[in-house]
């Protein structure tokens, strides 16, 4: 007998849109302040005015692009006077086509993509708000992808500007900002940020009893009663917060429900905890790697050299900046900055030393180089499961 390796009537999954990434739940748990602020910045478009800017930051996986989704939501199931534009700027990464998909999604329809100059896109944009009294908010999320090249500087001045060459336009610009060392004050021109002015609106790392809420409330809506047990949820709970990105979790979660599917079971088990655990995590260190700038990839690379040569030493930061300059003349704040943005990533810890001084012990996470060297020897399957 032939085996089938598609079971169409036999799935956990009563709703496989609350596993995907862009999904934005109905609740949004211990992210009430951060809405708040949000809510309140936008609030002068419902009253036809111009929104305060902002800009939301912190590590990935903590919540800042749900957030924009569903103030953009209740913006757009509101009031018909605001037109609200998110742009996804790892790939959308140039000044005409983020003005591009303004236009699309004001207009109705798309721009001719070559041939023509900035001019004809913004005009038309400009003339449909002032003819139709909205205000137009866009959301650059994931920005840092357009600080090179002064592209960043450039969309912000061409939004926040509008209103200098087209009387009447009203214009607000959202960033969200996963790398903590982009400071925008710092990126942008000074008459460019004098200009946009941004409130700060911070997001931190979720905590153990807070990841556990947020699965549970997907796993309530995504799946059939009894998949996952208590001790299971725990476990995943515990993974995601030693990785540190909720969308590990939720990812984490789907693969174990897709591995009991796979064995005919109706209970996910550990063992599918453990498996799915390494596809999320492939998935994951991509993405990290992926994230890390040249500079930042050298000092990990040193790192890892310096706990091979002496594994039973310790490692202060005084210390590693003095090896690290050695090779690379480097100055503190940038040495600092590098190292913050490894430690924010959890590919390393930083711990405080009980010795006088502000000097802290650097401490390699095993577990992430663990999970780099299995992805060089191409032993997780997690390019497969992409598609699953």
């Amino acid at each position: 007998m032939s085996h089938h390796y598609l079971m169409n009537h036999q799935t956990l999954i009563r709703d496989a849109d609350v596993f995907e990434f862009n999904y934005t739940p109905d609740t949004i748990y211990h992210r009430d302040q951060e809405l708040r602020q949000l809510a309140t910045a936008l609030s002068p478009t419902l009253r036809g005015a111009t929104p305060i800017n902002a800009n939301l930051r912190g590590p990935p996986g903590t919540g800042k692009t749900t957030c924009v989704r569903r103030i953009f939501t209740e913006l757009e199931e509101t009031t018909t006077g605001v037109v609200p534009v998110f742009v996804n700027c790892e790939t959308v990464n140039t000044e005409f086509k983020v003005f591009a998909v303004v236009f699309e999604k004001l207009i109705g329809q798309q721009p001719h993509r070559s041939g023509i100059p900035m001019q004809r896109l913004t005009d038309p944009i400009a003339e449909a708000l002032v003819s139709q009294k909205k205000v137009l908010v866009v959301c650059l999320d994931d920005a840092h992808y357009l600080a090179h090249n002064s592209q960043l500087d450039q969309i912000v001045r061409s939004l926040t500007r509008m209103y200098e060459n087209y009387p009447g336009v009203k214009t607000g610009v959202i960033t969200t900002v996963s790398d903590h060392t982009l400071r925008p004050a710092m990126v942008l021109d000074p008459s460019t940020y004098s200009t946009w002015q941004p409130m700060e609106i911070p997001f931190s790392h979720y905590r153990h009893a807070e990841v556990r809420t947020i699965l549970q409330d997907r796993i309530r809506t995504g799946l059939y009663p009894g998949v996952v047990p208590p001790t299971i949820l725990d476990h995943i709970g515990s993974l995601t917060v030693r990785d540190g990105d909720l969308r590990v979790g939720i990812d984490l979660l789907k693969h174990a429900v897709l591995s009991a599917e796979t064995a005919a079971r109706k209970v996910v088990t550990t063992d599918d905890v453990t498996k799915a655990y390494g596809i999320a995590c492939g998935i994951r260190m991509e993405n990290l790697r992926r994230a890390l700038k040249p500079n930042e990839e050298r000092l990990l690379s040193h790192i890892v050299q310096m706990k091979r040569n002496r594994p039973d030493e310790s490692l202060t930061t005084g210390e590693l900046y003095r090896s690290f300059r050695e090779s690379r003349k480097t100055p503190y704040s940038s040495f600092y900055s590098w190292l913050t943005r490894l430690y924010e990533l959890r590919f390393i810890e930083l711990r405080q030393r009980t010795i006088r001084g502000n000097s802290r012990e650097v401490v390699l996470r095993m577990d992430r180089m663990e999970q780099m060297d299995r992805m060089d020897q191409k032993a997780m399957p997690y390019q497969i499961s992409r598609t699953t």
